[in-house]
């Protein structure tokens, strides 16, 4: 089955976490594409391992929910409470789809400006899509956070700084 129809599915995922760290994924192969062609071997392995590890978050991502998921279910049956690993796993992906995809676009930003002129668009494209993933992830970690029971976090405003700053980079590139 296609991750588009999986995603489209019923049922609790992959969904927006997982999509996010993929969107990075794709981010960073696109910018790869562009170190490729600017002959930056540092960037190009900097971005093959950032693609590698976001690919490995979305799978983190759908196994933390489910994770959750269950924690959640056998806190009611059981009347226990509990499941805070399963409930710090579920903010601790996001958090890390930000760091990644924030990477990302400082790199992909980057070769836009010093890249070859034939591919600037695939890094400014690279540059938005790494953006909109950490501002996706970032939406996350609060949501996950309230969802958890958890009030004033301060991750919640770290990770929203470092989306803005993905953003920012983004946005200057047009």
């Amino acid at each position: 089955m296609r991750y588009g129809e999986v995603l489209a599915g019923k049922g609790p995922g992959p969904a927006a976490g997982t999509t996010a760290a993929v969107t990075a994924s794709l981010a960073a192969g696109l910018a790869t594409k562009v170190a490729k062609a600017a002959a930056d071997r540092e960037a190009v392995d900097e971005l093959d391992a950032l693609r590698a590890t976001a690919l490995r978050l979305a799978d983190d991502d759908v196994e933390a929910f489910a994770g959750f998921l269950e924690a959640r279910r056998l806190d009611r049956l059981s009347d226990r409470g509990g499941g805070p690993a399963a409930a710090e796993a579920i903010v601790q992906v996001p958090a890390d789809v930000v760091a990644v995809a924030v990477r990302i676009a400082e790199l992909a930003a980057l070769l836009a400006e010093e890249g070859p002129d034939a591919l600037t668009g695939d890094a400014v494209t690279a540059a938005f899509l790494a953006a909109a993933a950490a501002e996706s992830a970032a939406m996350l970690v609060g949501t996950n956070i309230a969802d958890a029971g958890e009030l004033a976090d301060p991750r919640v405003e770290h990770v929203e700084e470092r989306a803005g700053h993905a953003r920012t980079l983004a946005e200057r590139l047009v």
